[in-house]
């Protein structure tokens, strides 16, 4: 199994990513006691602490736009290993609804 990843910051990006068909993202992994890591991840690995994000100004602009309609790569994301302290509820970035 691969392992899975809490989404830090970046969920926006995540969910631009999904809905323009990537399949991975550039991610940095933060974890205690190591060195970040650089990486692509794949968007099933990655779990969102947002159920659902606003189709708004900051999001079209920033995030959508971007990605989908200049097809250009988001800036990395930061993740960290699920289950880490401080984590709270997740959901998989394939179900977090854009409204």
């Amino acid at each position: 199994m691969l392992p899975q990843y809490y989404i830090y910051q970046g969920v926006r990006r995540s969910v631009a990513a999904r809905d323009a068909g990537l399949s991975d993202i550039p991610a940095i992994i933060v974890e205690d006691g190591k060195a970040d890591l650089l990486t692509r991840i794949s968007l099933h690995q990655l779990h969102s602490p947002k159920h659902e994000i606003l189709r708004d100004y900051r999001y079209i602009r920033n995030t959508e736009y971007p990605t989908l309609v200049l097809k250009t790569e988001p800036p990395p994301i930061i993740v960290e290993p699920s289950g880490a302290r401080g984590q709270g509820p997740v959901i998989p970035i394939s179900q977090v609804v854009l409204k």
